[in-house]
């Protein structure tokens, strides 16, 4: 009976596999779960909603959407961010007036739709490297890092 072929067991192995896992597109059915997230929550702001969760999330969507433009995946401009930005201020600010988080105006819900449909496609497309890195920048904007956008890469 012949013995099996030890194969060396290295940490560089591992993160090269890692590596290559983080190229593949994200798997459809954590996209789908995703972007459902991500429209029910907004869907949850067009009516009175007495929960802060969908507005924390439906920030994070944005961000993450600019993050993903910056990094090659789509078209965000920052007046874009900056509309968003007031919209989910408002949002917040009736939040803590009166208990309801909402959007309460046509075009921020128009503007919030067309950022969370952008991300839904992003989804779609981006690696998950690509996704992985977005995150990763998000939390480090949560915990105090000023927001920097990405240095354009010379053809």
């Amino acid at each position: 009976m012949s013995l099996p072929v030890p194969f060396q067991r290295s940490s560089q192995a591992a993160r090269a596999r890692l590596n290559k896992a983080q190229l593949l597109p994200i798997p459809r059915a954590v996209v789908d779960d995703l972007a459902l997230r991500a429209h029910l929550s907004l869907e949850a702001l067009r009516g009175d909603c007495d929960e802060i969760a969908p507005a924390h999330h439906i920030t994070e969507v944005v961000l993450l959407a600019k993050f993903l433009s910056e990094a090659g995946h789509g078209e965000f401009s920052h007046e874009t961010l900056l509309a968003a930005d007031r919209a989910m201020a408002h949002v917040f600010e009736g939040g803590r007036e009166r208990g309801i988080w909402r959007v309460s105006s046509d075009a921020a819900f128009a503007l919030l739709t067309a950022v969370v449909c952008m991300y839904d496609q992003q989804l779609q497309t981006v690696s998950l490297g690509a996704l992985t890195a977005a995150s990763e920048r998000l939390d480090r904007f949560k915990r105090g890092e000023a927001y920097q956008p990405l240095q354009k890469r010379r053809a």
